[in-house]
């Protein structure tokens, strides 16, 4: 294959929003997907644009995702101007039935929604759902929701448009490295010269990044299920209790996940799983209890040992640059996250403090 100006190892919603603004920069890029094309975290994911329960994360996690909450806006509507996909993004709101799990979790979710400014009440779980019980509840406003899968085909169709080079069922093997340079990136069936190199390939980005492992940036599995649209009146917002959360779509159906599981790279549903799932959200909102199951599937989040995601340039080899390790929230970062990478491997002006998201942090290399 020719000489490429960046490759972009996967093709979740960081890889690809990368790669649309890197083209917009100006360089050739080709995108390389083990499997296809934007099925993997960012396609299983519940589509809520906002980290669940966000103020129990390190402050960094919720600093990345806030800023990409924040570009959601003008992103989505970047892509209604080049296709025709809608990606279905809206305010929902999000009303957190158990909020409060320790003594001072109230005055730290207020110190969450003031600093990243994020209307906040608190009101009665029953005045939202009659059948809830009248204990305080968290009512978010400003919650915004995608239907992530849809999402992902508006972004592929753009990121063609643009002319970036989509390949298929090609698994990055190695990272080719000379004089501490990246050269270029080897499958099984080609080589790939180029050099800019970006891994952002999920929960598979510890295998290939050197100083990086398996035991750095590893899979978490969460399985989903969605109802067939339920009796009116539908499901009108997010609704959250005890980890299990149920979403509407716009067409009535709802979408209730997750487990975690820690199962390697397993990507199988299990009965047990969609059994607890069904069980949940029917005791959440009974008006699902004799709606259809439409469709059930499990994903594999990137998890990483300090909860915080690797972003940046690579401490030791000129060319490489990261962008993995986002578990829950890629989706929320992904727009920031893909400034932050073309700022870099274009030379502008870092948007950012990546000190937190460094790839040399203790306990690293």
């Amino acid at each position: 294959m020719s000489h490429t100006d960046c490759i972009i190892i996967g093709s979740g919603i960081a890889g690809l929003t990368t790669a649309l603004k890197v083209r917009e920069a100006g360089l050739s890029v080709t995108v390389l997907e083990r499997t296809q094309l934007g099925r993997e975290a960012s396609w299983a994911g519940g589509g809520i644009l906002c980290p669940l329960y966000a103020w129990r994360y390190p402050e960094p996690v919720m600093r990345l995702a806030a800023a990409g909450m924040a570009r959601y806006p003008a992103f989505i509507e970047e892509l209604r101007s080049k296709q025709t996909t809608d990606p279905e993004f809206y305010t929902s709101g999000m009303l957190v039935v158990d909020p409060i799990q320790t003594p001072n979790e109230a005055e730290r979710i207020a110190a969450w929604a003031t600093r990243h400014q994020y209307p906040h009440q608190w009101q009665a779980a029953s005045a939202h759902f009659a059948h809830l019980p009248d204990q305080n509840a968290l009512w978010l406003p400003d919650i915004n929701t995608v239907r992530n899968p849809r999402l992902l085909h508006a972004l592929i169709a753009a990121v063609r448009q643009a002319g970036v080079i989509l390949l298929e069922q090609q698994p990055a093997l190695e990272l080719l490295v000379q004089n501490n340079r990246i050269t270029g990136v080897r499958c099984d069936r080609a080589t790939y010269p180029a050099g800019q190199v970006i891994v952002t390939a999920g929960a598979w980005s510890g295998g290939l990044v050197p100083g990086l492992s398996p035991a750095h940036i590893f899979p978490v599995r969460g399985q989903m299920i969605r109802f067939e649209p339920a009796p009116a009146p539908g499901l009108h917002t997010i609704l959250m209790d005890q980890g299990i959360y149920m979403i509407p779509r716009q067409d009535g159906s709802v979408v209730v996940g997750s487990t975690v599981e820690h199962v390697g790279f397993d990507k199988h549903t299990t009965t047990e799983a969609i059994a607890h799932l069904h069980r949940r959200a029917v005791a959440l909102w009974p008006n699902l209890a004799r709606n259809a199951i439409a469709q059930q599937w499990a994903g594999l989040r990137p998890g990483s040992q300090d909860e915080l995601p690797y972003l940046g340039a690579h401490p030791k080899i000129e060319g490489l640059w990261v962008g993995a390790g986002f578990y829950r929230n890629g989706l929320a970062m992904g727009p920031m996250v893909a400034e932050i990478l073309t700022h870099l491997i274009t030379g502008q002006p870092a948007i950012m403090d990546l000190t937190d998201y460094r790839l040399d942090r203790p306990t690293q290399f």
